[in-house]
């Protein structure tokens, strides 16, 4: 009993890390990609600070991504 109670809390915890994960990128890349898109509005400067801002906001997806990953195969 204990097993299969054991197998659903690891479940539960896997569905845990992977919507962390999912929310992770789409936060970091959309929230950069507005940011850039904000001030190419305000400067009147159309698809540079967009760009930048979204690979910035998909290289640190990544990162932070990568980091959680290595933190939670570290533990087990």
């Amino acid at each position: 009993m204990s097993n299969k109670k054991s197998t659903g809390a690891q479940i539960a915890q896997m569905l845990s890390l992977m919507s962390q994960l999912g929310i992770m990128m789409v936060v970091s890349i959309f929230g950069c990609f507005f940011i850039g898109k904000f001030i190419d509005d305000k400067l009147n400067t159309e698809p540079i600070f967009m760009l930048i801002f979204l690979v910035l906001g998909v290289g640190g997806a990544f990162m932070s991504v990568y980091k959680t990953v290595i933190g939670y195969t570290k533990r087990k």
